[in-house]
């Protein structure tokens, strides 16, 4: 079996459909279905079920994927470790991460391993928070970022640490200059906020529920850069993690003010890689400088 045919049906596998796999991999659905029928040919089974709603693997389908995976992560492997043979001259990094990590944290990050290493080209994919894990646990990204989830056994969390939500607003809001704020006197201005079913939005209604508040939103949006100019431009005020904005803080473009509450507004973040891979030398040296980026582990 080819490294080819296997990485074409594990696509398959994962998106569900030829017509998926054909988009990820940017190749035609036909040399894709070619593939997958000269390895049914070649191991005389049926690998996947065809239903309505799309192609599932089958018990022989199961199998393959897992040795696909081992094989495909193997080879993945022997390159890196040949460009390990050339230092930090070369080398790709791939990154999974929610969109919070990415609007300032990661970009700078970048910037600055890049300043020491050109050569080093990064990938980055945001997902969400179960997803970072997922792609982590098969070997679709080298590092994943996101807030803190339910245990696996298919990743190792190298690092672990929390990050308070803070509310911004514009230099001139009348709330910049008071420090801390409560959530009574947040409702009383324009709130800009993530979708209900973000992390950050699930703890926010939780700490106002304890309180007692309905807060209904002047603006929902599932891109949290959206959120930005809402604020700028308006009295409005936006709910946010801490590390989300820290460069534009810092340059005094947005005020951020600590959030009075009974419920904690804290979330745990963790940097995870795939359990038991050997990580290659560039991402290994990445990982140092992503980790000097974040609060201390002991922050409380």
């Amino acid at each position: 079996m080819q490294t080819t045919s296997l990485r074409y049906f594990l696509a398959v596998a994962r998106t569900g459909s030829i017509a998926a796999a054909s988009s990820q991999l940017n190749v035609a659905a036909s040399a894709i279905s070619r593939q997958i029928a000269n390895l049914e040919l070649e191991l005389d089974c049926v690998l996947f079920e065809r239903r309505p709603r799309g192609m599932v693997p089958s018990p022989a389908g199961e199998l393959l994927a897992q040795h696909a995976q081992r094989v495909l992560t193997g080879s993945e492997q022997v390159v890196s470790e040949i460009r390990d043979l050339q230092g930090l001259g070369r080398g790709l990094i791939r990154v999974a991460s929610t969109e919070g990590f990415a609007l300032d944290l990661l970009p700078h990050a970048f910037a600055t391993f890049h300043g020491r290493y050109p050569g080093i080209r990064f990938e980055l994919t945001i997902l969400p928070p179960a997803q970072v894990t997922q792609w982590v646990s098969v070997g679709d990204a080298d590092i994943g970022i996101t807030f803190t989830l339910a245990p696996t056994g298919d990743i190792t969390v190298l690092y672990e640490t929390g990050v308070d939500m803070v509310v911004l607003c514009a230099p001139e809001h009348p709330l910049a200059p008071v420090g801390a704020v409560g959530l009574a006197e947040m409702a009383a201005f324009p709130l800009a906020l993530p979708p209900r079913e973000t992390t950050l939005r699930r703890a926010f209604d939780a700490a106002c529920h304890a309180e007692g508040l309905t807060v209904e939103p002047a603006l929902t949006a599932n891109i949290l850069s959206a959120l930005l100019p809402f604020v700028r431009r308006t009295r409005g005020l936006a709910l946010m993690s801490a590390l989300s904005v820290r460069t534009p803080v810092e340059l005094g473009e947005l005020v951020a003010l600590p959030i009075r509450t009974r419920a904690s507004l804290r979330r745990g973040i963790q940097v995870q890689v795939m359990r038991d891979r050997r990580l290659p030398h560039a991402v290994q040296a990445f990982l140092s400088t992503l980790v000097a980026a974040l609060p201390p582990a002991d922050a409380r």
